[in-house]
């Protein structure tokens, strides 16, 4: 089995960031600056990670068990996420091992890190090229089934199976367009969302007014994210911890309060990214209330 190169990998993490960077990340991947990787690593890290993942932040975060490791990266300097953001925007067609396996956490690139793609990557591409030669070797067998029958039964078998593909794809194409008709009037497509209140929801592209309200349809921001209510009985740490909040807050539009959401993310209205709770929020902001 051969091991894929470093070459394999950066391209492969560089197709998956193509595809990824419209999706529910598109605020920190289209316009990729040193803040906004920086902010999308945030963002992840109060999500909760997997232990390789945890590892991957911690080699290029150069973060330790002992320092508090959100304020670190907080505090990283962002000059050194500049070669991610060159690579990502195709400035430059190299970077290091260390950050493309850093890349692959944001757009959860699989297998990673680069460690695991060299030996795993083959084994599906293995299994992809073996399903296809085995489809191959079926199909030509049945080629040469197909050319022992011939003669009358073959012509009649033509004729009666144009007759059938009349009487079954006329019915179908009626009853496509009327379908068809039916679905745009009473179930549009709904290919973007909109911020209401306390809740996105999902709208037509075409009729939205205002272009700028509108974000890429994403099914679990839909279904998931809410602004929400906090006060003296709301949860706001998993299991009593304060490393892994479960509210997240940010000034609202006018600058005057803070709003709180039940995920990590950007503010529907601003778009700044949102903060994981602390001791000091709720103490002074809803406690105080």
């Amino acid at each position: 089995m051969n091991e894929n190169t470093i070459d394999d990998y950066k391209k492969a993490v560089k197709t998956k960031y193509e595809e990824t960077k419209t999706g529910e990340f598109s605020g920190f991947l289209l316009k990729p600056s040193p803040a906004e990787l920086k902010n999308l690593c945030l963002v992840l890290f109060d999500k909760g990670m997997c232990k390789l993942d945890q590892e991957i932040l911690d080699r290029f975060f150069d973060l330790n068990d002992k320092s508090s490791k959100r304020k670190h990266i907080e505090h990283f300097d962002m000059d050194k996420l500049k070669p991610i953001g060159n690579f990502l925007k195709g400035n430059t067609e190299t970077t290091r091992v260390v950050n493309l396996d850093l890349i692959a956490v944001l757009v959860d690139f699989n297998p990673r890190p680069y460690r695991k793609f060299m030996i795993g990557y083959d084994i599906v591409m293995l299994t992809a090229d073996y399903s296809i030669n085995e489809s191959s070797r079926k199909d030509k067998k049945r080629e040469k089934k197909n050319k022992k029958s011939g003669g009358i039964l073959k012509e009649f078998k033509k004729s009666t199976i144009s007759k059938r593909i009349a009487l079954v794809v006329l019915p179908l194409l009626v009853f496509g367009s009327v379908s068809y008709g039916v679905k745009n009037i009473f179930f549009p497509d709904r290919n973007c969302m909109v911020w209401v209140k306390n809740h996105y929801e999902a709208v037509e592209y075409d009729k939205v007014k205002d272009k700028a309200e509108v974000s890429p349809l994403n099914q679990g921001i839909l279904d998931n994210f809410k602004k929400i209510t906090v006060s003296d009985t709301t949860t706001f740490f998993r299991n009593g911890n304060y490393d892994n909040p479960l509210v997240w807050y940010g000034k609202s539009p006018n600058k005057r309060e803070y709003e709180f959401f039940n995920h990590p993310g950007l503010h529907p209205e601003t778009g700044k990214t949102l903060k994981p709770i602390s001791k000091y929020i709720i103490k002074k902001y809803t406690l105080s209330k």
